[in-house]
């Protein structure tokens, strides 16, 4: 389909969505395990230089059409600045991105600039595949925080750059929490509270609403519970950080809230797949939910027909567990033909003031600190509730860890797979909480 706009018609434009927190894992880590066997001995790809001299970069990315906009206009603003390069984009949805990146480079044609997601840098690192920012590309890092950064290092190598910042929080509609007599959610709750408040929530519906869309399949919840308890998803050494105790509690937990009608039924909760038609908040079936902050957007009130607001995780302990997390980062395909040119292109994408101020919140909050306090004063509606959001927790928030190991993604997928059978009754949390284990270890090892 030919974009409205014909300045940009000349770059490859796909409908995308915002990434799925179920289903996404599996099919993305089957993917990357063809890398394996195909990436070595490629030939050198990514972008061309024409007989003119001039350099033409490719930067793929996932995303939607909301995203693209902003984004094509930050690259006519390098093109107009930098004139002998050229940077085609592409954009698709995380789960087909992820497989065309899988085949592209295995066959080492694979953009020169490839957004990346924190949990496959590691997969794509160990595959050689990935670029170490060094002499040959270098980006200007000073304005982004060393705890930030962390995520994109392996072995002290940096090989992925943040595009955005972002961390855990808890959504919920203050009209509806108001209305069932509900406390509201702040910083210092606790778990109980949660209980208490998602119960008294789809008491006063009749369920008709339920408190929370429940979230014990998604890993990335049970890992800040895990850090807020002092354990990690994984160990330095790439090992699981955890016991079946532990995730025998969290399913307890959850399983309970739902089982007391605080949480959303198995039958619903098997549908979010991360699309809005699919979301119960979105349909408003469901209260509350936990998200990551950079899913607040300009159209986030709209899209649920209703103000929403957020707020930290409960925790019962005195660590809060959450981390600033890498919404999204970037890297330089090992293969390109012009790292430099990739490396200008990304310093210019984060750290070009004109160039956040178009981006916006659009990949999370800005890395470069001194851009971040700009853009906020400039804020307002949703991405301004994420602003405000991160300046409260903002010294609350730990390093984040480094980026998991090579089959992270199926643990992931297999994580949420299991309890699904906890709450269709098919096994009890401790019984499952066994299997998966046995199946996570394999996962790492195979």
């Amino acid at each position: 389909m030919t974009p409205a706009d014909p300045s940009l018609a000349r770059r490859e434009r796909k409908n995308g969505m915002r990434a799925s927190t179920r289903g996404k894992a599996a099919r993305v880590a089957v993917a990357i395990m063809a890398l394996g066997a195909l990436v070595a001995g490629t030939a050198a790809c990514g972008g061309d230089s024409g007989d003119d001299g001039k350099v033409k970069l490719r930067f793929a990315w996932w995303g939607n059409a909301d995203r693209a906009e902003v984004t094509e206009r930050v690259v006519e603003l390098f093109e107009r600045q930098n004139p002998n390069i050229t940077v085609d984009t592409s954009f698709a949805e995380f789960n087909a991105y992820f497989q065309k990146l899988t085949t592209e480079v295995a066959g080492g044609g694979a953009p020169d600039v490839i957004q990346m997601d924190y949990r496959y840098v590691r997969e794509y690192a160990d595959r050689n595949a990935l670029l170490e920012f060094s002499d040959t590309a270098t980006v200007d890092t000073s304005e982004i925080s060393t705890s930030l950064l962390a995520g994109g290092k392996i072995d002290g190598k940096l090989y992925a750059i943040p595009l955005g910042q972002n961390t855990q929080e808890f959504t919920y509609d203050p009209a509806a929490w108001e209305a069932a007599g509900a406390e509201v959610p702040e910083l210092g709750w606790t778990w109980e509270d949660l209980a208490v408040a998602t119960a008294r929530i789809s008491a006063a519906t009749g369920e008709q609403t339920y408190g929370a869309v429940d979230f014990g399949g998604i890993e990335d919840w049970f890992e800040v519970w895990l850090r807020q308890n002092g354990k990690d998803l994984y160990t330095d050494s790439g090992e699981l950080g955890y016991t079946a105790d532990d995730v025998t509690a969290w399913w307890e937990l959850t399983n309970g809230l739902r089982q007391s009608g605080a949480l959303t039924p198995a039958d619903l909760s098997t549908k979010v797949d991360g699309s809005q038609a699919n979301d119960p908040m979105v349909k408003k079936l469901a209260a509350a939910g936990f998200a990551y902050d950079s899913s607040l957007t300009a159209q986030t009130f709209e899209i649920y027909g209703r103000e929403i607001a957020i707020a930290p995780f409960p925790s019962s302990s005195a660590d809060l567990g959450q981390y600033a997390k890498p919404s999204m980062q970037v890297c330089v395909f090992k293969r390109s033909k012009h790292p430099a040119e990739a490396a200008a292109f990304i310093d210019f994408f984060i750290n070009d003031p004109e160039a956040s101020e178009i981006l916006g919140l659009s990949r999370g909050m800005p890395v470069n600190q001194t851009n971040q306090q700009t853009i906020g004063q400039t804020l307002s509606g949703p991405p301004k509730l994420a602003y405000d959001y991160e300046q409260l927790v903002a010294d609350k928030l730990k390093e984040a860890p480094p980026p998991p190991p090579k089959g992270a993604g199926t643990v992931k997928s297999t994580f949420q797979r299991i309890y699904d059978d906890v709450i269709f009754d098919k096994a009890s949390p401790q019984s499952a909480a066994e299997r998966f284990l046995k199946e996570a270890k394999q996962a790492l090892t195979s």
